[in-house]
């Protein structure tokens, strides 16, 4: 071989392998909000990443616009609106890619369609049909092209149609179990091929007929390899349609369900549906004259439950909770209140000492028959040193009503490392919330966030310490989060935290987990924004105290019973319905969501 033809050889390689690359397929398919009816081009999602152009895209909207059989670049399409639209198919795929797939969507929607009058049966020559022709001749292109094509999955978001007819919702289960089985066996032979369903929860034909929505979850329940995603809290441009910024969300719960399905077992993750569990209650704590925050639980030897929460006068957030925050129980008769004060269990030093301000954050439980009662404080809540200067202590009694005693002394518990190599030495925040775990084999883990709003964890073989801080974070976030509460659930670690800026859903929560509770990079939602439980109208009147854009959870605290969550108490920089200061919440785990 001469020197132009090694030459040449070399030069044409990476092509070569380009066009010998595994193509990632996914059947994306269903109605208006798999199609993206309001998903205005306008708003199309920024792709700082540079990925779409690795992203392949072949679409049709059936008996409308199409991309001609042609694969094209992941790109708005054709139709609704004079710039194009696009659907949830987009941050999906970009997750995809950012994971090491080579994703290829086909995409095949029709917004307003019914599985039984429009899509049909397989063989009946319907939607489905002609989606499985035009499918074949998209792979072909593909295969013709070098690709080789691993069709990975099949997505679903379809229902409404079929809600809004008694017969057609009657026989929903039976035809949807139908198209998949012909789908796996004819078309893409692989009886094991992820299957992601959703619906709108609340369309109004949903809500009149759950039928739908019931059949998808039967469907999801009886085979591994389906998983049922919801639409619950995606906002919504009209009674039907998802916002952009909604399409991107939902794209993303689609993409952390698809993880799911591909994992080595559903048992090692949580369930997608945690979130979906949550039912509003009530107020927990709303006292007149004072901000109420972080309200944390535990089932007294008296049979009643005592909650311990920050508070502090007026109604004004900051600097009140970093200067006059004070720690107050509450008792009431059962988990869903009503609650009343009791008395202060712990309040700042007012001398020269670490926790001379703000006593806050507490966290309670009951550990070998003692009370113990977590918190941080700080000595000069004037920035600066503040936040730097957040340290967390500790305090017993026999009794939830105390009397207090602070260990080692002077309480203090943990403190940042000074250890220049510790990942949070001089941490700009210190050490602060913390969330404390008995180790099912003995000792005690102690979890805190710290330095660019990742979690920590010490870890002591007794309970007051002392305890000897990990040199890395255990939570692999890039993105703030807050607020962690520690607990065991399945055999496995858990973390419960916010989101504050959308690692899943921004104002969500983030049910994070692991196997030996030094690594969590398992991460599920753990709740949603405020808007999916109550509802757009009964928030009208909220008033914004202390947060941004969003009306989300704060400082989530459990009430668990026999290894499982019963209740959840929340804090909000809202008040919900209008109040003069921030109060705290109830939420009842249900678990026939």
């Amino acid at each position: 071989m001469n020197t132009l033809k090694i030459a040449l050889f070399f030069l044409l390689l990476p092509s070569w392998l380009a066009a010998q690359e595994t193509v990632d397929l996914f059947i994306w398919a269903g109605q208006s909000n798999a199609q993206g009816y309001m998903g205005d081009a306008t708003e199309y999602p920024k792709d700082e990443e540079a990925l779409d152009n690795d992203i392949l895209l072949n679409y049709t909207v059936s008996g409308k616009e199409s991309s001609n059989g042609d694969w094209i670049p992941m790109q708005a399409q054709k139709g609704r609106f004079p710039s194009g639209h696009f659907g949830p198919e987009v941050s999906f795929a970009r997750e995809l890619k950012k994971a090491g797939y080579h994703p290829a969507i086909f995409k095949y929607t029709r917004g307003g369609t019914g599985l039984k009058r429009d899509w049909k049966s397989p063989g009946e020559g319907g939607i489905y049909d002609a989606m499985v022709a035009d499918l074949k001749k998209a792979v072909e292109n593909l295969e013709k092209s070098g690709h080789q094509v691993n069709i990975r999955g099949f997505i679903w978001i379809q229902g409404e149609t079929d809600a809004g007819d008694d017969e057609a919702a009657k026989n929903y289960e039976k035809n949807l179990s139908q198209l998949i089985a012909h789908l796996r066996s004819e078309v893409v032979k692989n009886d094991a091929l992820k299957v992601i369903l959703g619906v709108d929860e609340q369309h109004y034909f949903v809500a009149e007929r759950p039928i739908v929505l019931e059949a998808q979850q039967k469907i999801a329940q009886r085979d591994t390899n389906i998983i049922y995603t919801t639409m619950h809290g995606l906002p919504k441009a009209d009674v039907t349609h998802l916002t952009p910024t909604g399409l991107v969300t939902h794209g993303h719960r689609i993409y952390r369900a698809y993880t799911i399905a591909v994992s080595s077992s559903k048992n090692d993750l949580v369930r997608t549906s945690f979130a979906a569990h949550w039912q509003y209650v009530g107020q927990a704590v709303a006292e007149p004259g004072y901000a109420v925050w972080g309200t944390s639980p535990v089932k007294g030897d008296d049979g009643k439950t005592h909650l311990f929460a920050a508070r502090w006068p007026g109604s004004r957030v900051d600097p009140g909770w970093r200067s006059h925050s004070e720690i107050a129980h509450y008792v009431g008769e059962n988990p869903e209140g009503p609650f009343v004060f009791s008395d202060i269990a712990l309040k700042g030093s007012g001398s020269d000492t670490w926790d001379r301000y703000g006593m806050h954050n507490p966290t309670i439980h009951k550990i070998n028959g003692q009370y113990v009662l977590l918190y941080i404080a700080n000595d000069n809540y004037k920035q600066p040193p503040h936040p730097s200067n957040q340290k967390i202590g500790m305090a017993l009694s026999d009794t939830p009503y105390g009397p207090w005693k602070k260990v080692n002394g002077d309480g203090l518990l943990l403190d940042v490392p000074a250890d220049p190599d510790y990942w949070n030495h001089n941490a700009s925040n210190g050490v602060n919330n913390p969330a404390l775990l008995q180790h099912p084999n003995g000792g005690f883990y102690l979890y805190f966030k710290s330095e660019k709003a990742r979690m920590g964890m010490a870890v002591s073989e007794n309970l007051t310490g002392p305890y000897v801080q990990m040199p890395f974070p255990v939570t692999n976030n890039d993105q703030a989060i807050e607020d962690g509460y520690a607990f065991m659930m399945d055999n496995l670690f858990c973390l419960l935290t916010t989101d504050n800026h959308g690692l899943i859903e921004k104002g969500g929560g983030i049910l994070w987990q692991s196997k030996d509770g030094i690594k969590f990079e398992k991460r599920a939602q753990g709740f949603y924004p405020v808007e999916a439980y109550l509802g757009s109208e009964k928030l009208a009147n909220a008033i914004n105290h202390y947060a941004g854009d969003i009306i989300k959870f704060e400082r989530p605290q459990l009430l668990m019973k026999e290894g499982k969550p019963c209740y959840l108490y929340v804090a909000s920089g809202y008040n919900w319905f209008g109040g003069e200061a921030p109060v705290s919440y109830i939420f009842k785990y249900r678990e026939d969501q």
